[in-house]
């Protein structure tokens, strides 16, 4: 279970036959092509793995610098990509002065090194730090008002940056949660921003927190889950397969989203790498 990461800031049971969301009245528009849909569905799992990477090694950092270290011994930590198969995060003192912890992932070969001498940060952390700190005092500044998170207890939201251009970089900010046997999909949320790092776009993928539980009342696994999407949303999002991947139990390989725009039923498929859609009466 993911930890807190330096980060301050009901849906129906999902088994079986159950909808984790509600539905907006409204046209329902028709399907687009399978030969525009399979791009559209490229990106979105293309987008989705790479947050998930990007929380992945949050996550397993974290535990990891935790074993050694109390909250009060760290300062910030930023994580990035050297290169497009591999993530790294580091982990500060708390004065912020020098790396104490450097963890590397390889995305391929699922091979993590720990370096955990103390050093100087280096040049490109000093500059991924800053880059941090603008983008979360942009986002907060101009869309702080438009995010909302569940209770502490529940768990803490989660940040994660992906620079996919020299001009676009995306700060996602994940529901996290320190609940077990429930999948937490919504209040996400996605802003871009420029080669400036003025923040240009601002998404909101769901419009609440959807729990969606992987166990019945009596402790028995479920197979899937799925939820229903409003029509601004109206196919699986990358934040959904992010999530998923993160705390689904190892028996679930699929999840399914009900597209009110089109009327349209969307599964995400782990082992296929694949969204099949296909039409049913809701």
């Amino acid at each position: 279970m993911k930890r807190k990461l330096f980060i301050s800031a009901f849906c129906l049971a999902v088994l079986a036959l159950a909808s984790c969301s509600t539905t907006r009245k409204g046209t329902t528009h028709k399907l687009p092509p399978l030969k525009e849909l399979s791009p559209i569905f490229d990106s979105i799992i293309e987008e989705g793995y790479a947050l998930y990477y990007s929380e992945w090694a949050n996550w397993v950092a974290t535990d990891l610098v935790f074993e050694k270290y109390q909250l009060d011994q760290l300062g910030s930590s930023v994580s990035y990509q050297p290169d497009k198969n591999s993530w790294v995060v580091v982990f500060f003192d708390p004065k912020n002065e020098n790396c104490v912890m450097e963890c590397r992932f390889e995305i391929g070969s699922g091979q993590t090194v720990v370096v955990d001498s103390i050093r100087p940060i280096s040049e490109i952390e000093n500059e991924m730090f800053k880059r941090k700190q603008i983008l979360l005092r942009e986002a907060v500044d101009k869309y702080g008002a438009e995010l909302s998170f569940a209770p502490e207890s529940f768990g803490d939201p989660n940040v994660d940056i992906i620079c996919y251009s020299d001009k676009l970089t995306r700060l996602y900010f994940l529901q996290g949660t320190i609940l077990h046997d429930l999948i937490p999909f919504g209040n996400d949320y996605s802003i871009d921003f420029d080669e400036n790092l003025k923040p240009i776009a601002f998404r909101r993928y769901h419009s609440s927190l959807i729990q969606c539980p992987t166990k019945d009342e009596k402790g028995n696994a479920a197979q899937m889950t799925w939820h229903s999407h409003l029509k601004d949303n109206p196919y699986i999002t990358p934040t959904d397969i992010c999530n998923f991947l993160l705390y689904r139990p190892e028996n679930m390989t699929q999840f399914t989203v009900y597209s009110t725009a089109y009327s349209y039923w969307f599964t995400f498929d782990v082992k296929q790498r694949h969204i099949y859609s296909f039409s049913k009466p809701m």
